[in-house]
């Protein structure tokens, strides 16, 4: 508790494990009784509590190897009469299969543990790019619905005070702090944290509150937001996955001769300044491909009409001379 009480939770963590371990050993000694074998269950127990892998390891095994110990040297104590022979021998299978069990539940926990955190990692590489975008068409979205953030609300902010408040007094004497807090939290969207920074009226603690929570604020790119984007999604219902869900064929898209023949002109130009010759917008510049070496790669009547196709061989030469950049 003292630990605990200075913010040493680990420490705090190995002292119960390293007391209940001495504990047990003080009950055991010298001791022939089924409670006193009831100890290494309840040691383990504690061990396992914590779910910390490398603390099991370590004092679950030597709670395991002294309860082994334990019960081959006073098996006569644990018997009762009635017991058939070998019995000992399956006190000691019950122990090790309970600390095997104890033992998988923890390292199933850590490959969870660390399953999620790498598919919030690899969720907020893949949306960081588009964050900016999406914050900015999420603002498109409400200002078009004439609708106020939500932290602007009056309803939000009475029942998130009340019901912080409600959580701090549970392990608080007072629940002011947290209060304050939140009032800090709802300025800083109002006023903007780069502001509250730079203002020199604003005293050293309260700018180190403020930089603290600009980690959660949900009208910027932050990791709240990011969060808030990556649950949301999470149950986002979207359509079955259909082999034909996008149409290439040019013919499929439009039935006018002219608009295919002006998107096959697009594709054309698009292939041969932005890909291929490297266009001002495009780093990936293929050296020493032509257009035409591309075109005989592919099929290309997955994607353009016989029509298009024929017109592109006639005119290989005018296509050249009038899509060139210069």
């Amino acid at each position: 508790m003292i630990f605990v009480k200075f913010k040493k939770i680990f420490t705090a963590m190995q002292v119960s494990i390293v007391y209940t371990l001495l504990l047990t050993i003080f009950y055991t000694r010298g001791i022939s009784s089924f409670y006193a074998y009831i100890f290494f269950y309840i040691t383990l127990t504690i061990i396992v509590f914590y779910q910390e892998i490398y603390s099991y390891f370590i004092y679950g095994t030597a709670t395991l190897v002294l309860g082994i110990i334990y019960t081959l040297n006073y098996s006569q104590g644990l018997m009762i009469v009635n017991d058939v022979f070998g019995s000992m021998y399956i006190y000691i299978a019950g122990l090790v299969i309970y600390y095997l069990v104890s033992f998988a539940q923890i390292i199933n926990n850590e490959k969870l543990y660390a399953d999620m955190n790498l598919e919030w990692v690899r969720t907020n590489n893949f949306n960081s790019n588009n964050q900016d975008e999406l914050l900015d068409f999420i603002e498109d979205i409400r200002a078009g619905m004439s609708d106020s953030q939500i932290f602007e609300d009056l309803e939000f902010q009475r029942c998130t005070l009340e019901l912080s408040q409600f959580i701090a007094e549970q392990i608080l004497k007072d629940g002011k702090q947290i209060v304050n807090l939140l009032d800090l939290y709802i300025y800083i969207h109002e006023k903007g944290l780069e502001s509250i920074l730079r203002n020199e009226e604003v005293s050293i603690a309260l700018k180190k509150n403020a930089n603290i929570l600009g980690k959660y604020l949900i009208n910027q790119n932050t990791d709240m937001f990011s969060m808030i984007i990556s649950f949301y999604l999470k149950f986002h219902e979207t359509d079955e996955y259909d082999i034909n869900r996008y149409n290439y064929n040019i013919e499929n898209i439009t039935s006018l001769t002219d608009e295919q023949f002006i998107a096959f002109c697009l594709i054309y130009l698009y292939l041969q300044d932005e890909l291929l010759e490297g266009g001002r917008w495009n780093s990936l510049k293929s050296e020493g491909t032509d257009i035409e070496e591309v075109f005989a790669k592919i099929d290309l009547t997955e994607f353009f009409s016989d029509q298009l196709i024929a017109f592109y061989h006639d005119n290989k030469d005018l296509l050249r001379k009038y899509t060139k950049k210069h």
